[in-house]
């Protein structure tokens, strides 16, 4: 039922996008032919910060991809099983609840002044399926920088447990063609992360969303068609009978073609990561991609969650039509998973990532150590465990079995605050099933700041690891505050750490204001997020613009005309 649409319980056929009877009013930021009303003020816009400012409401919507575009764009329909038992709970009155996870795409980088992909798409569910905002919830667990080995461990702090259905993007993020092939370090943790969220409690409808990069490295193979991650992450795809949606597969001609909204002659950006202003009227609703490596918000992004929300449209087309599961399809679903399409690699059956809120649900003990909020900013939470005596102690109990690694330990990651004034030292041991060196965790540092620091030690690995920390009674400021903000158990075959501080405060931010516990992008302060991305998608421009210069290759003249009308 590839591009079809719904209105009021009824399948629409067609070549026009969704559709409905009802007044049509365009939605807010959209680039389609004729859009119009006001200009998008920024879910991720690099200015804003308070999420009052980012509420609008779509009215209907009008799809800026064709029907037949957007379904080419679904390369694989898979089992749809559980995205039909997701629709059909929500056809008897139940919430829609999607959770996106990915790096920086995902997160928003290239969405400069219209939406990121999950909130294009949380928008059309809105104005097209009954109930709207109030039945239909999506969860941001995008984290910019991480790959899927990340989010194979710490899934439990970016998903919702409640999940119906969850995007997963990272074709652009996981290494190309690592090896050996298939049956590696990148691979593995992708098709353990699959597993861990297909026996979520609903047993959600696990979809892959798979980005396109045209602008390549090196410059001569801009443009070529299978540069990505996606043909390797389609065969677990296939493997497990996942819907597979693809960026190339529904754009790449309509690139070549140089079509409005998906012309790929030059990115938006300019070599410093923003906007050619002397010439973005031209470009802004023209091309695909924002710089050389992400999507535009008013084009590429707004196809992406096009893609998937046609998808969940066809469903729910199918089931508002009366359609009903087989009992053959629910004992699908409930069905065990087959065994791992790489050999041993069963996914751990206990969460291994304890941040924020989640660190509370790991303590067996604590005396004089409480659990506080130090953040002064009440859009941005600093919690954790902290105490200010000597002699306070607290144990956390963890499963440290990795079944990921080839090791007999362990990587556990630690986060503590480090900071110049009043801070002490602590003891860190293991106790119970685990062993591990002791090691002397010490709070303070001569840098004029405090900042969240990530100390890896080999553990053991056992069922149940006690890791205890105990304040001493010296220091060297003469004060004794030790604050702890949670505790990692690298799932990483060569176990590597995670070590990404400003991640890990994010983190904490944004899971510190879900009653689940999880973290959701919308609900943090992205000032530093986005000056984060923006540093990288600059450096990345200029890299390539460089790269094209020198070679004269594919892309060199339209960097070369990039960098000269910048200047």
């Amino acid at each position: 039922m590839g591009g079809a649409g719904v209105e009021g319980g009824r399948a629409l056929g067609g070549g026009g996008g969704v559709r409905s009877s009802r007044a049509r009013a365009p939605l807010a930021g959209a680039a389609a032919e004729g859009a119009g009303g006001q200009s998008y003020t920024g879910m991720v816009d690099l200015s804003k910060a308070a999420c009052s400012e980012h509420d609008y409401t779509p009215g209907n919507y009008t799809m800026l991809l064709d029907a037949r575009n957007r379904q080419l764009g679904q390369s694989a329909l898979g089992d749809r099983s559980r995205l039909l038992a997701a629709l059909q709970r929500y056809r008897e009155g139940g919430t829609l609840t999607v959770g996106v996870i990915g790096g920086s795409i995902a997160a928003g980088q290239g969405a400069h002044d219209a939406p990121a992909f999950p909130y294009w798409l949380k928008q059309i569910l809105e104005a097209e399926l009954p109930g709207g905002p109030q039945r239909v919830r999506l969860n941001n667990g995008a984290m910019p920088g991480t790959s899927s080995a990340y989010m194979s461990t710490c899934h439990n702090v970016h998903v919702p447990p409640d999940a119906d259905i969850v995007v997963l993007d990272y074709a652009i993020n996981d290494e190309e063609m690592p090896m050996p092939h298939m049956n590696n370090g990148v691979r593995r943790p992708y098709e353990r992360l699959i597993r861990k969220l297909l026996q979520y409690p609903k047993r959600p409808a696990v979809v892959l969303l798979h980005a396109f990069r045209w602008f390549q490295d090196p410059v001569s193979s801009t443009g070529q068609f299978w540069s990505s991650s996606e043909r390797q992450h389609g065969e677990f795809g296939l493997y497990y009978g996942l819907q597979q949606l693809s960026v190339k597969a529904c754009c790449y001609h309509l690139m070549r073609q140089d079509r409005d909204g998906f012309s790929v002659k030059r990115p938006r950006a300019d070599h410093t990561g923003r906007p050619q202003h002397d010439m973005d009227a031209a470009l802004k609703g023209k091309v695909f991609f924002f710089d050389v490596l992400h999507p535009d918000g008013h084009t590429g992004h707004r196809v992406m969650g096009e893609l998937v929300a046609q998808l969940v449209l066809d469903a729910w087309a199918e089931v508002s039509s009366g359609s009903t599961l087989s009992a053959e399809d629910t004992a699908a679903i409930a069905a065990p998973l087959p065994p791992p399409m790489l050999e041993a690699n069963m996914e751990s059956a206990s969460d291994h990532c304890f941040i924020g809120p989640a660190l509370q649900q790991t303590v067996i003990h604590r005396q004089s150590f409480e659990w506080l909020n130090e953040g002064k900013n009440p859009l941005l939470p600093k919690w954790g465990y902290v105490a200010t005596i000597p002699g306070a102690d607290i144990k956390f109990k963890v499963n440290s079995k990795a079944t990921g690694t080839r090791h007999q330990e362990v990587t556990v990651e630690l986060g503590y605050l480090r900071s110049y004034e009043n801070m002490g030292r602590a003891n860190v041991s293991c106790e119970g099933g685990c062993t591990c060196a002791t090691w002397t965790l010490d709070g303070h540092h001569d840098q004029r700041n405090s900042q969240t620091f990530l100390q890896g030690f080999p553990v053991s690995q056992a069922e149940e690891c006690i890791i205890a920390v105990k304040v001493l009674e010296t220091s060297s400021t003469g004060k004794h505050k030790v604050k702890i903000s949670g505790v990692m158990v690298s799932e990483d075959p060569e176990n590597r750490p995670f070590d990404n501080k400003a991640a890990w405060d994010w983190i904490i931010a944004g899971s510190s204001k879900s009653a689940q516990g999880v973290f959701d992008l919308k609900s943090v302060v992205r000032r530093s997020l986005l000056a984060t991305h923006q540093a990288s998608s600059a450096a990345l421009q200029q890299r390539y613009q460089q790269a094209a210069l020198r070679s004269g290759g594919a892309g060199g003249a339209a960097a070369g005309d990039i960098e000269a009308e910048a200047a």
